[in-house]
């Protein structure tokens, strides 16, 4: 190896992870990663990783994600940085007074050769995980969301597994009825769904694109309200009759009728024909 080249690897590990905009945030070392898409440093302090999702529990492809996860992360070196909101809290436990925390971040980490890598771009390009933005976390969207397509066509990880790949509008409509759940609870069914706009409406302070091929006594739409209509920065929505789309979001029943609740324009995805 020549000189200059022991010196240009030496440079680029100097310089440390890429981080772009994001914040800087805390450094540390991984001593736990589980779920697919959860971390716990050498401090206690616990991730969940922003912008993506993993399958978990007993679900398909669960156990090959968290082992994908563990050999990324574990026991290496990390730092932590923000595109959004930073810590999610949650209710005490049973028999615990302090409500739990973990930290919303994007993970870089440290490789046992010295190069710094983005942990949510490795997870999604090999198909470990699925691109999940929100209204308070959508900073790298675009990237994920690039990444994730190339996995899905390729048929890599989760990707391969009948079970993840996007449902129909009739088939959401059905799970939606099935889970009979509010789209804004957390325990809400979260789905990709492929289909085309039948009419799309737009009202002062909501937006609903229904479907096309729901059954007729249960309508299925894509709605937008509240802050997240109001600060609604995608394409023109009541321009979106006719269109082919690609949705992603939450599942649940209102007025008894099935829904998909979309928080950010990243969440919608326009289609060719």
């Amino acid at each position: 190896m020549t000189a200059v080249l022991v010196f240009a690897l030496t440079l680029l590990t100097a310089c440390g992870p890429q981080i772009g905009d994001l914040e800087r945030g805390e450094e540390g070392r991984v001593v736990r990663a589980y779920n697919g898409d959860t971390l716990e440093l050498d401090s206690g302090l616990r991730i969940f990783l922003a912008e993506i999702d993993a399958p978990q529990g007993e679900a398909p492809y669960a156990a090959q994600a968290q082992g994908e996860l563990e050999a990324l992360a574990l026991h290496r070196e990390v730092l932590l940085t923000y595109g959004g909101t930073k810590r999610w809290v949650g209710r005490p436990r049973d028999g615990e007074e302090a409500p739990r925390e973990a930290a919303l971040a994007h993970v870089f980490v440290k490789s046992e050769g010295g190069r710094w890598f983005w942990l949510q771009h490795e997870l999604v390009a090999r198909g470990a995980a699925y691109v999940r933005p929100r209204h308070n976390n959508h900073a790298r969207a675009a990237d994920l969301l690039e990444l994730e397509a190339r996995a899905r066509e390729s048929e890599r990880g989760l990707w391969a597994r009948r079970e993840y790949r996007a449902a129909t509008v009739r088939a959401a409509a059905t799970l939606a009825m099935e889970a009979n759940a509010n789209c804004l609870r957390g325990d809400a069914p979260y789905r990709i769904v492929e289909g085309r706009i039948a009419d799309a409406r737009v009202f002062d302070r909501r937006a609903s694109l229904a479907m096309e091929g729901a059954q007729e006594e249960a309508p299925f739409a894509l709605v937008i309200f509240g802050e997240n209509f109001s600060a609604w920065d995608g394409p023109n929505l009541a321009s979106l009759t006719g269109a082919r789309v690609r949705a992603r979001g939450s599942l649940g029943v209102y007025r008894d009728e099935p829904q998909l609740c979309l928080e950010h324009s990243s969440q919608l995805e326009i289609l060719a024909d």
